[in-house]
């Protein structure tokens, strides 16, 4: 279940500057995250809560204890682990792109889309599934209106990347777009969500009555 909550925005003349269920542009889109409690989980703790109401708190988070140096990696929690993407939203000037990234004998990286061009509650499903403890990595490239490249693959980029993984199974992240020490270190220039969900995968036995099932058909036809 989500908790979907329409909060207008108000100047001071009492004018709508921001409807959370169809802002589109910058202004629009940086206000919004900015009272952003919706596309949460209803169960989640009121600490994560708290942390996804204003994206602004994902900074209050570093200053809390988690380092800016330290691993922003996000592991599958789980066994068969199918992983969306989903969109919360950006406050950035800059035109950034986010794409999976996964580490090999050849590095693979795939586009998912450019925070000028995700819409709030977009989802992008990676299409394979991912084991129990299995590192999931993105990388974000800022380019317009100024050109970088940060991973959390990357030990030199961590700085670039936070990470709330209170619930192991929805993860929240912050991306910065100027590389430390420059940049305001807010890191709401791309924020989104990453949710693990179990699939399922026919057992061995399974298998075995389809193999069984296919040899009776032959021998059926001879």
């Amino acid at each position: 279940m989500y908790l979907i909550v329409d909060m207008p925005i108000v100047d001071g003349r009492g004018t709508s500057i921001v409807d959370a269920q169809s802002s589109r542009d910058q202004h629009q889109e940086g206000a919004l995250l900015n009272t952003y409690t919706n596309i949460m989980h209803a169960n989640r703790s009121a600490a994560v809560i708290a942390a996804a109401a204003c994206i602004g708190a994902i900074s209050t988070i570093a200053q809390g204890g988690i380092a800016h140096f330290e691993d922003p990696g996000i592991f599958s929690p789980i066994e068969n682990g199918q992983v969306q993407v989903i969109w919360v939203g950006s406050n950035a000037g800059y035109t950034g792109e986010l794409s999976l990234f996964e580490s090999g004998l050849i590095n693979s990286i795939t586009p998912i889309w450019t925070n000028k061009s995700a819409t709030t509650g977009q989802s992008y499903t990676i299409p394979r599934l991912y084991s129990q403890g299995e590192r999931v990595d993105f990388n974000y490239e800022v380019i317009a209106g100024g050109l970088d490249l940060f991973s959390t693959a990357n030990q030199n980029d961590w700085s670039q990347f936070i990470v709330d993984d209170s619930d192991p199974f929805d993860v929240l992240v912050g991306v910065e777009d100027i590389r430390y020490p420059r940049g305001d270190m807010d890191h709401n220039d791309s924020v989104f969500r990453v949710v693990f969900t179990a699939a399922q995968v026919p057992g061995p036995g399974s298998f075995a009555l389809l193999g069984g099932g296919c040899l009776m058909m032959l021998r059926r036809r001879r």
